[in-house]
């Protein structure tokens, strides 16, 4: 059991808009949801400290209908970092991009790579803020609840925009989001996301390929010391392995365009890789000339618009 402590850091204010000003309800059903899954979306914060945050709600005020949240910090050694954390938690809950950050070195990937390093960092106070904004950012919980908030508000039609504000009791001026309705959208994950990639100067050497024409198989290979499977995709290059103008030995490889299209279901967070070869510039084998795949020419079809005055420029031509 945690003893309360009456020192409250951070206030936050979640308001629903609607199109009617003089509006202060919603649906009680679709309110409880919304409140749910953004006290769990600011608690997922509780898994980085050993700590546990309490999360207060105070008496609902009315302009429109706003609810007001307050956290109280047990532990006085962790407010600091606490506070900057959960104020780019809600950021990030009414940022509508979902795409992961990116890391600026190796080194910023290395010390954040698993949670038990990021609550050990934490403890020792060491984290930089594009460190916070990188945990916020790939954070599962909270890209989660931020889809179902989003989700469950959309059902209420009457709302036109949310609108949040977060206060700390320090001099830092509050920081506020607002969200109009026809952004909800951009909040709701799918049941699949998905990443793709392009790599222009793939090298992959073929292992299994798929010499009878017609085969939809996958062809197996080695991509950057990974046993790969892929599709090609390349019509030209195709035509000419069935053709056998292409023929493959002990180390062949091929020098292509590489598409990997990455899905990754919600619920179980499974991931499924898909990869295909859009283009194959040439191929070789290691220690011997490179040989260049023939591709034909792509015809450009240019549709002139009729001339109104064809005719009467024919008939003057003559």
């Amino acid at each position: 059991m945690t003893t309360e402590t009456s020192n409250t850091n951070l206030k936050i204010e979640l308001r629903y808009c609607f199109d009617d000003e003089n509006k202060h309800s919603m649906n009680a059903e679709i309110f409880n949801e919304c409140e749910r899954h953004f006290i769990k979306g600011i608690k997922s914060i509780e898994k980085y400290f050993e700590d546990t945050i309490q999360l207060k709600i105070k008496p609902r005020k009315e302009g429109s209908l706003i609810d007001v949240f307050t956290i109280a910090i047990n532990n006085p050694v962790i407010t600091s970092t606490l506070t900057t954390l959960t104020t780019i938690f809600v950021t990030k809950f009414f940022d509508s991009k979902f795409s992961t950050a990116k890391h600026k070195t190796d080194e910023t990937e290395k010390r954040l790579e698993n949670l038990q390093i990021i609550k050990e960092q934490i403890k020792a106070g060491t984290l930089t803020a594009d460190d916070f904004d990188y945990i916020a950012s790939n954070d599962k919980d909270l890209k989660k609840q931020k889809s179902n908030f989003f989700k469950s508000v959309k059902k209420e039609t009457e709302i036109t925009k949310i609108e949040t504000t977060t206060n700390t009791n320090s001099n830092v001026v509050p920081t506020v989001i607002i969200v109009g309705r026809e952004d909800f959208n951009k909040f709701i994950l799918t049941h699949t996301t998905e990443q793709s990639v392009e790599t222009q100067d793939a090298k992959i050497y073929i292992v299994a390929p798929i010499l009878i024409k017609g085969r939809r198989d996958s062809w197996k290979g080695i991509f950057e010391d990974d046993s790969i499977d892929f599709k090609i995709a390349d019509r030209d290059f195709l035509d000419q392995v069935w053709n056998k103008q292409i023929n493959f030995q002990n180390g062949t490889f091929i020098n292509c365009q590489l598409k990997t299209t990455i899905l990754t279901n919600i619920e179980t967070e499974e991931t499924k890789i898909f990869r295909e070869v859009e283009n194959v510039s040439n191929y070789g084998e290691d220690n011997t000339p490179i040989r260049n795949v023939k591709h034909r020419k792509k015809t450009t079809y240019i549709i002139e618009q009729p001339n109104l005055f064809s005719d009467l420029e024919t008939e003057y031509n003559e």
